[in-house]
């Protein structure tokens, strides 16, 4: 195999490896390796698949959700295949390894509407509950939420829109419901920022904080604490779907790249289907 790659030391094939990332998967990737090569002490030309399987053994003794698991075996996978690829390793140890499959399948990461409002509401009024109910409104990675500035703010005749840098840098626009425009235009600005929702030392505020303001309203509104930011996003997407909306303008809405990644949708409410919508008088 021909060496495609200049890199000599792990460090140097990780940061080819993160290159094309977003910002956030770079966070959350580059985690990940940290604490497998931690784990191991290994270098990655001396891991072997036992290690990938004790590291993996190592979330399920502490009790890590299944999910989160997947992400970190599928990012080392997809490392260790870059490198073989590209010629940095001679072997790629990390094929034979299957990330775990989660039981909890999408149609149990959407809330209904009762739960949105409650969740919605059990956070504190003012900009926490102006930020989740923008993530709601406008089904808005949290990264995006984060990044989200004054200037890409634009005001229209029924209501306003966002500019949003979604995954890749790419840009897309999302139109803002006349009430939740109302709230966003009285929020107040910061001097030191041009970031819409910021903390108190006006900085913007990151995902890790986000995290903890949804999962306290959660406890707090009663519903399931596994619930995360990105349930409001799926939420969105299936209540906008059984509200008539156009698949190809859904897809448009949330920045899918792939249109089968907005299909999922369709398939997330297994108690529903287009019978329901046919006329009875057949039968």
């Amino acid at each position: 195999m021909i060496r495609q790659t200049k890199a000599t030391i792990d460090s140097e094939i990780i940061v080819s490896w993160l290159s094309d990332k977003s910002k956030s998967s770079r966070i959350t990737y580059g985690g990940a390796i940290v604490q497998f090569l931690g784990f191991t002490g290994k270098t990655l030309a001396d891991v072997r698949l036992e290690d990938i399987q004790q590291w993996v053994r190592s979330f399920e003794l502490r009790n890590y959700s299944q999910y989160t698991i997947k992400v970190k075996v599928c990012t080392i996978k997809s490392l260790l295949t870059y490198c073989y690829e590209v010629g940095y390793l001679p072997i790629n140890v990390g094929k034979r390894v299957k990330p775990p499959n989660p039981k909890q399948g999408l149609s149990q990461r959407i809330l209904d509407n009762h739960e949105v409002e409650k969740l919605i509401l059990a956070t504190q009024p003012g900009r926490d509950r102006l930020l989740f109910s923008l993530i709601y409104a406008c089904g808005l990675r949290v990264s995006e939420i984060c990044a989200l500035t004054c200037h890409d703010l634009t005001p229209r005749n029924d209501g306003g829109q966002a500019l949003i840098y979604g995954k890749g840098q790419k840009s897309r626009i999302v139109l803002i419901p006349a009430q939740l425009w109302q709230k966003l235009m009285e929020l107040p600005r910061s001097e030191k920022t041009d970031a819409v929702f910021y903390s108190y030392r006006h900085n913007p505020l990151d995902r890790t904080w986000i995290h903890k303001l949804l999962k306290k309203a959660a406890v707090k509104a009663g519903i399931n604490p596994l619930a995360s930011s990105h349930w409001l996003r799926h939420s969105h997407a299936t209540h906008a779907l059984e509200g008539g909306c156009d698949l190809h303008l859904l897809q448009q809405s949330l920045g899918h790249a792939d249109l089968g990644t907005t299909q999922k949708y369709l398939h997330a409410r297994p108690d529903q289907g287009s019978s329901q919508h046919l006329s009875n008088n057949l039968w």
